[in-house]
């Protein structure tokens, strides 16, 4: 396998957008060129993956084979970390038969054979996604402001890899807060939050000249995902490279809402459509992604059941696919929240492992007492 990959070394980082902007970096003209031809200024891509290829090519070439093979390298540790997590996630909040089956049900996955291969921020973002909901999940049983302060630090530097998943992180504070009623810790986790991410907002808005909190592409990628990728950067039409990323990103801006109010009926039905293929993903390995779905579910009602902490867990299955209902429903775009997913599942098939099993095992041993 990493003799194919190196054989399509080339192919691999030129039509990498990330890669683009790590060697505008390490050539010294900052965070820019993300596409073909284009030099300009970007933020259509989060800061911190970028950067970590830029210090990948410093240090092994910008490009070469050794940079590729240390970004997937990374990958691979970044998915095996998310393992751990995942035990210490299910055992403190399942228990430790469901954290471990959820860590090497993970470490199976099969969409772990492919992830890893692709240099982007995919496997970085599950594995922070999944330490900020284990370090989320903890401060129910804290008062420590020092706690919350570093649960801020945590969401906001998931916030400049990829900021979708910080989505849930109001409810997940709302969910913390409740039992104490304790205000101050949950907004000392947001302001610090934000104060992560205050930088590189700043430095968008002296770039571009007005607000862009990490991200600048929710408007075209919505026009995209609904009318055609015709005006894509990464196309022919260089709509992107003559215009800048600012104004192409406000003319898609106004092409997306006038097509929306246009089209109400065809959005809608697109939307309904990528709602069922984002929990649905990937169909060339069916039926996994539709025993995933289930034991979820599965798992999602026994915490309700046990009384486990459910209303964080729903929080993060609600709040974090919306932006892609509207947008684009790849695969590789619910990996970030399928630590959760596994955990649930992996709970699921625990539970159901035992209440098949265990009243064996147990008429057994009384039918043994009986008999002594």
């Amino acid at each position: 396998m990493m003799g194919v990959l190196l054989a399509h070394n080339k192919l691999s980082w030129g039509v990498n957008e990330l890669g683009g902007i790590a060697r505008a970096l390490t050539e010294g003209r900052g965070f820019s060129s993300a596409f073909h031809d284009a030099s300009g200024p970007t933020a259509w891509f989060a800061p911190a993956y970028p950067a970590l290829l830029a210090c990948i090519f410093k240090v092994f070439g910008t490009e070469t084979s050794a940079s590729l093979i240390v970004a997937v390298l990374l990958n691979v540790t970044f998915a095996s970390l998310t393992s751990w997590v995942l035990v210490q996630l299910g055992r403190e909040q399942l228990h430790e038969t469901a954290g471990v089956a959820a860590g090497w049900a993970w470490a199976a996955a099969p969409p772990l054979l492919v992830m890893p291969w692709l240099p982007w921020e995919t496997c970085l973002s599950a594995l922070a996604f999944a330490f900020g909901l284990m370090t989320t999940l903890r401060l129910r049983d804290t008062n420590s402001l020092q706690q919350w302060t570093w649960c801020g630090v945590t969401w906001g530097s998931a916030a400049l890899v990829n900021p979708a998943i910080v989505a849930p992180l109001p409810a997940l504070a709302l969910c913390a807060l409740v039992p104490g009623r304790r205000w101050k810790g949950p907004v000392i986790m947001i302001v610090v939050c934000i104060l992560c991410i205050l930088p590189w907002a700043g430095r968008n808005f002296w770039v571009f000249g007005h607000i862009v909190p990490v991200r600048s592409n929710f408007w075209p990628e919505l026009y995209f995902g609904n009318v055609d990728f015709s005006l894509h950067p990464l196309g022919t039409s260089m709509f992107y490279q003559r215009e800048g990323e600012a104004l192409f990103v406000a003319d898609m801006k106004g092409r997306a809402i006038n097509f929306v109010r246009s089209n109400p009926g065809v959005f809608c039905r697109l939307t309904e459509k990528r709602v069922f293929a984002f929990w649905t993903q990937p169909q060339q390995l069916w039926p996994y992604p539709w025993i995933l779905l289930l034991a979820t579910f599965g798992g999602f009602v026994e915490c309700v059941r046990r009384g486990k902490r459910w209303m964080e867990f729903l929080s993060v299955l609600l709040l974090y696919p919306p932006l892609y209902y509207v947008t684009h429903a790849f695969t590789r775009f619910r990996y970030p929240i399928e630590p959760l997913m596994y955990l649930l599942a992996a709970y699921c098939f625990c539970e159901l492992w035992a209440a098949i099993f265990k009243p064996k095992s147990t008429a057994g041993q009384r039918g043994c007492e009986s008999l002594g």
